[in-house]
Parts: C-alpha cells; sequence; structure tokens
C-alpha cells in the first residue's frame, strides 16, 4: 500500500524519533510512505485563527502536491497537522464566500486542487486499512505486563464532524493498538483532554499544569507509561517531563512515547533504535519488556 507522507515541522524536528519509528513499522507493515514534495507548514493552531484564507491555501497547497503525486490519501503523524488540513479542506467546500477568496490565491501560485486527496492520521491507516490482525501477525516481543495509558488528545478526535474516524469522547483506537502488542491498555478520565502544549509559548505555568493534568489522571488509573498520538504532544508529555517533575514536586514520572515508538518495541526493535528517551527506558526495564 502507497501513501503520500506529510512529517510536518516537529516530526522533522524536535520530534525527529517520532518520524524514524513510523518509519520503521511502517517498512515491517508493507506501508509505503512516499513524502510529500516540496510540502510546507500546515500553520495549524495558529495561522487558522490569524488568517484563514492564507491557511486554507497553504493546506490545500499540501494536498494539491498529493493530486500531483497521483495519490489520494495523505499520512501524517501529528494530530495538529492532521486537523489543520482536514479543517482547511473542509471549509474550502463548504463555505463559497472563503473558496472564492482561496482560488484567487491558489491561482495566483498556479496551484490546482480538485478535492480528492485528503489527510489521514497514521492511526488510522494502521487500524483500519493495515488491520490489527496483521499488525499482531508481526508481534516478535509481545509487551505482557506492561500498563499503557491510551492518550488521544484533542485534535485528533475533534471536530468530530470533520475527523470522522470515531466518537470523539468515546474513542478506542489507541487501545486497539496497544491491545495487539501484548501489553494492557489503560483508560483514564483525562485521555482525550489537551496536553497544554499550545500554552507553552504564552503561559508556560499553565501548559505544564495541563500536562499534569494528564499525567496525574494516567497515574491514578495505574499506568506505566502513557502512548499518544502527536508530534507536539510528544514534545509536551515527553520532553517537559522534567519540567513537570520539578513545577509539581512529584515523586514519579510518567513517559510518554509515541504510539508507533510501542509497536516497534513489539515488533522486534531496541529502544535505542526507535529513540526512546532515558526516562521511559527506564520504566520499560522495570517492567522486564526490554
Amino acid at each position: 500500500m502507497k501513501v503520500a507522507y506529510y512529517p510536518g515541522c516537529a516530526t522533522h524536528g524536535l520530534s525527529k524519533d517520532v518520524d524514524i519509528a513510523t518509519k520503521k513499522v511502517a517498512d515491517v507493515l508493507g506501508l509505503e510512505l512516499v513524502e510529500v514534495e516540496d510540502w510546507n507548514c500546515c500553520g495549524g493552531g495558529f495561522l487558522d485563527e490569524r488568517d484563514e484564507k492564507v491557511h486554507t491555501a497553504l493546506n490545500l497547497r499540501n494536498l494539491s502536491n498529493v493530486e500531483k503525486m497521483g495519490l489520494e490519501k495523505m499520512v501524517t503523524p501529528c494530530s495538529v497537522c492532521l486537523q489543520s488540513h482536514r479543517l482547511a479542506s473542509t471549509k474550502y467546500k463548504e463555505n463559497r464566500d472563503l473558496r472564492k477568496e482561496v482560488d484567487k490565491k491558489l491561482k495566483e501560485a498556479n496551484i490546482n486542487y480538485s478535492g480528492k486527496a485528503t489527510a489521514e492520521h497514521i492511526v488510522w491507516i494502521l487500524v483500519r486499512d493495515v488491520g490489527l490482525e496483521k499488525i499482531k501477525s508481526n508481534v516478535k516481543k509481545p509487551l505482557t505486563g506492561l500498563k499503557v495509558g491510551a492518550y488521544y488528545g484533542c485534535q485528533m478526535l475533534r471536530p468530530e464532524q470533520v475527523m470522522g474516524f470515531e466518537p470523539s469522547f468515546h474513542p478506542h483506537s489507541m487501545e486497539d493498538l496497544i491491545s495487539v502488542t501484548g501489553a494492557t491498555p489503560v483508560s483514564f478520565p483525562m485521555q482525550t483532554a489537551c496536553c497544554g502544549f499550545p500554552l507553552m509559548g504564552s503561559n508556560p505555568k499553565i501548559g505544564l499544569k495541563l500536562a499534569y493534568n494528564v499525567m496525574n489522571s494516567a497515574k491514578s488509573k495505574e499506568a506505566d507509561i502513557m502512548v499518544h498520538p502527536c508530534s507536539l504532544c510528544h514534545l509536551q508529555l515527553d520532553v517537559t517531563q522534567l519540567k513537570v517533575k520539578a513545577e509539581f514536586n512529584l515523586p514519579w514520572t510518567m513517559p510518554a512515547i509515541y504510539i508507533t515508538q510501542l509497536l516497534g518495541l513489539s515488533f522486534g526493535f531496541s529502544a535505542e533504535e526507535l529513540g526512546i528517551s532515558k526516562i521511559a527506558q527506564q520504566i520499560l526495564k522495570e517492567k522486564g519488556v526490554i
């Protein structure tokens, strides 16, 4: 199966381990990821509020490049990038006035978007198109005994009418993927709440409080680690882990790894090959899965 691959800025930068793990898992499963040529930043979370026309045009430019590749599915490992592209294409189709203004910008840049190409999340592709049975058949090292908190965040799920893959407040895709690795999925109250990443530039104390809320919720349900589906959640829940611990004087940590990092472990890749953090590796060693 061949799909266009849009890594996004974070996945090509500080969350590069997400990119590494996703490509390794895709290769094992026979999923060919072809990077979108000359892709641009989606502007998700910021530009859409500042300039709706420019935001829409930038996202449609990426999708038009996918159509030039002869493909219709553009998969991304980032929930923010996913929502950004799907919101842009939905607004373009449903808002006639916006479409006229965006078409002017696209014409000026000699861009043609037919509406065929759509953005998909890697989780959706794995669950729906690759299939849980095929994923399970590639598990070489079951992660038995590991309790994994299934964190979705907010942007892979909402708004539900735009995302459309599963119920926004009763999802199960992450639990399904955790289960096939042999680990025990753990649901917790804050699993669909915001991680606080958008606030780290303007109000970091509140941003860290939101991250703490998620981590503490998973801890309260006895999860050993969390997995998540977003390159920006990765920065918030993995990279700032020690900041959260210091801010709230915690005697514990709740490491967060990307979903394909968890799958990669069960496929037999080492934690080092997958770029898993030292904090997470410590917990994984304690649980005997690495």
